[in-house]
């Protein structure tokens, strides 16, 4: 169903059309063109990752899909706002209908984690069309709408449409992380000097302990073939490490339908081998100027002097200081396991924010009412209540 929108004079005349899931599966080669020419994350917002996520999780958790494209006055699009609508009752027969932005399904499922949120907008028409695409949005039937993982500048292009209008929305954070990228322009060797030392040992001198001491570590390349084993290895490392699997079969399902839907050359699996024993994986992409970390895993007790794991990362990052077509090296939100280990490469940091919109008058005035809560209280209640 096609809608116009209203712009001001001199803008450029948008329509708002709401996509079925058969326009989806089709639509990969538009959504590429489209993506290439926004600001959108190249990798998360790209359509093999977000199609994989419905089509993994889609019907399997009850979504209605509810994806937008905005297209110019040549039937060109764009621009893209792929959410879906999921429908629960709290323990407290309160009956909500939210608004979610595809790729992630918070306080549903577990699913994947999917950072860089975003609409996707051709460059120069972010503000005509993102006005375009939230207006159809609100036009749908939600109290809440949920982003997780947002920069804030998009949130505040998000704040400004929905608020057109004189709406009545309001804004509740949720929950806030931090990513770091490493930018990998210019010399490693330079990079790798600004290290402290005790991170340039674990990244990248103790290759030599390892050549001296214990024998042949060895950097390969996962092919299609070993893409079951990778897996499997990354599941067995995580499991040791963290007492439960990295992914579950859903998640490994969701992988292997991204990969098998990008390019090769975007594929940045990756092995350590040490005596031609497996001993460390690392899952990136490449996508953009960057190459993603998603992943990583490794034998436990392979050396108390050796790090594995930032043994590894220290090899992909060589390689993108190599590699002219990247800019950066991703390492993405989350900490480590006793440490916040990413603040130590020298990297840029990266903001994420999760947040509701709640328009339905009851919901602002229980958030608004939380408000003079204590945190700790606050979580708890919208723990028991599923909000």
């Amino acid at each position: 169903m096609r809608s116009n929108t209203d712009t001001f004079m001199g803008e450029p005349h948008i329509f708002v059309e709401r996509l079925t899931a058969d326009d989806f599966s089709k639509l990969a080669g538009e959504w590429q063109e489209v993506l290439e020419s926004s600001e959108a994350d190249p990798l998360f917002m790209s359509w093999p990752w977000l199609f994989s996520w419905w089509e993994i999780w889609g019907k399997d958790l009850g979504l209605e899909l509810a994806l937008f494209g905005a297209y110019d006055a040549n039937s060109r699009l764009v621009g893209l706002a792929p959410f879906y609508l999921h429908d629960f009752s709290s323990p407290f027969g309160l009956r909500i209908r939210r608004a979610h932005f595809l790729g992630n399904a918070w306080h549903i499922s577990p699913t994947v984690r999917t950072e860089y949120s975003s609409l996707i907008i051709k460059k120069g028409m972010e503000a005509v069309v993102t006005n375009a695409l939230l207006s159809e949005v609100t036009r749908l039937d939600w109290h809440e709408m949920v982003v997780c993982d947002q920069l804030l500048p998009e949130l505040s292009r998000w704040k400004r449409g929905l608020l057109l209008g004189g709406r009545k929305i309001a804004l509740v954070p949720r929950a806030r992380d931090i990513g770091v990228r490493v930018p990998t322009e210019g010399s490693f060797r330079e990079w790798l000097r600004k290290l402290g030392a005790n991170t340039r040992l674990k990244l990248y001198n103790r290759r030599e302990y390892i050549k001296q001491k214990r024998g042949d570590l060895v950097l390969t390349r996962v092919t299609e073939k070993q893409m079951a084993g990778f897996f499997e290895h990354l599941n067995e490392f995580h499991r040791h490490r963290w007492g439960k699997s990295c992914f579950d079969d859903k998640a490994v399902a969701f992988h292997k339908k991204v990969i098998a839907r990008l390019q090769h050359h975007q594929l940045g699996l990756t092995a350590l081998e040490f005596n031609g024993e497996t001993v460390s994986v690392l899952y990136d992409i490449l996508a953009g100027s960057s190459r993603y970390n998603l992943q990583a895993g490794f034998q436990e007790g392979f050396d108390r002097k050796v790090a594995l794991g930032t043994l590894h990362l220290g090899y992909a990052i060589e390689e993108c200081f190599s590699a002219e077509s990247v800019r950066s090296y991703d390492l993405l939100a989350g900490y480590g396991k006793n440490s916040f280990y990413k603040s130590r490469f020298q990297g840029e940091t990266v903001q994420f924010v999760t947040v509701q919109f709640a328009r339905h008058p009851l919901m602002r005035g229980i958030y608004r009412a939380q408000a003079f809560l204590p945190g700790g209280v606050r979580r708890s209640l919208n723990r028991l209540a599923r909000l």
